[in-house]
C-alpha cells in the first residue's frame, strides 16, 4: 500500500504487532487518510480487557486535530497501554511509518 517502515515500525511488525501496521495500511482506502500529509496514529489498549482502539488524526494528538480514522480492536495481547506512530508523506518514497521517537 505504498508504506515504508522505519526500523522501529518494522520491529513492531516483526514482534507481534503486524496487525497494527495492517490497520494503517488498510486505512489507505479512506480518502481523508490517503490525502493527509501527516498522520498521527494512536493505539490505546485496555490491558485488563485486552481490547484496544486505533485512532488516526491529522495532527500531533491535539484536541483540534481532525479525526481521520478510528477502529476498535476486539482482542489484543499488545503489552503497552499506548503506542503512537507517525505516518509522514515523502514525495520520493510514498508514506513513511515511524515511531514518534524516530521523527
Amino acid at each position: 500500500m505504498g508504506l515504508i517502515l522505519t526500523d522501529g515500525a518494522a520491529y513492531l511488525a516483526k514482534n507481534g504487532a503486524a496487525w497494527l501496521l495492517d490497520i494503517i495500511a488498510s486505512a489507505r482506502l479512506v480518502p481523508a487518510v490517503r490525502r493527509a500529509e501527516f498522520e498521527f496514529w494512536t493505539l490505546r489498549v485496555d490491558l485488563t480487557k485486552h481490547c484496544a482502539e486505533v485512532v488516526c488524526t491529522d495532527g500531533n494528538g491535539e484536541r483540534e486535530a481532525n479525526n481521520l480514522y478510528r477502529q476498535h480492536v476486539g482482542y489484543t495481547d499488545f503489552p503497552l497501554a499506548e503506542q503512537r506512530l507517525y505516518v509522514v508523506a515523502d514525495s520520493s518514497l510514498g508514506k513513511v511509518v515511524m515511531l514518534t521517537s524516530e521523527y
